[in-house]
């Protein structure tokens, strides 16, 4: 009869989950006691954005990809890559802003990115006081020689040893790079740039 039939079919198919999910009931917890332990990210994890300015065309092909409209991009004049430097030269970076109030962490706006520029890092945590402090101001992080978030307790004096050895390893860039990265928001610093690379073709 499909009555009888249905209830043992219920039982084997309740039966199949326990039998993967029951295990876990009674194995061992793990607690890693972060944050003075480093966490594992596997390879592949999609935590907060790195965004290297100097290389950054603002196409707006992130843009255009990111389901939930998150991100913000606006240049003074058109941008483009000068090969002999890997470098983004034209028009100055007026903004780049990415809220991570909506963002899904899809990786779609990576995907798209023609030069690279923006890439999924490591960072899991971006502990702050105000909701709008989500909203991650990428030019005004360039201008300190980052390129991605850092949560305020990370920031501290006297971090975990983790810590500061990944924080310092972020924040070791060439003087060439720095400045790049200070002034991609100056317009006539980004000419300069433009008429050097235009210099070197002829």
């Amino acid at each position: 009869m499909p009555y009888f039939r249905n209830i043992v079919q219920a039982i084997r198919t309740v039966a199949a989950g326990l039998r993967v999910t029951l295990p876990y009931h009674f194995a061992r917890t793990v607690v890693v006691q972060y944050p003075d332990v480093e966490p594992t990210v596997q390879p592949r994890y999609r935590g907060f954005h790195t965004y290297q300015i100097e290389r950054c065309v603002a196409c707006e092909a992130c843009v255009k990809a990111c389901p939930a409209a998150c991100i913000s991009v606006g240049k003074s004049g058109p941008r483009k890559i000068d090969k002999t430097r890997n470098l983004a030269v034209g028009g100055a970076m007026t903004r780049y802003e990415i809220d991570y109030g909506t963002c899904l962490f899809c990786g779609l706006c990576v995907e798209v990115c023609p030069t690279q520029c923006l890439k999924m890092g490591s960072i899991h945590d971006d502990s702050c006081y105000r909701r709008e402090e989500l909203a991650v101001d990428f030019i005004k992080l360039a201008k300190g020689g980052r390129r991605t978030i850092e949560p305020i307790w990370m920031t501290k004096p006297n971090p975990p040893a983790w810590v500061a050895k990944a924080r310092d390893a972020r924040r070791d860039l060439d003087p060439d790079k720095r400045e790049w990265m200070a002034r991609a928001d100056d317009p006539q610093y980004c000419a300069e740039l433009a008429a050097q690379a235009a210099a070197r073709q002829d």
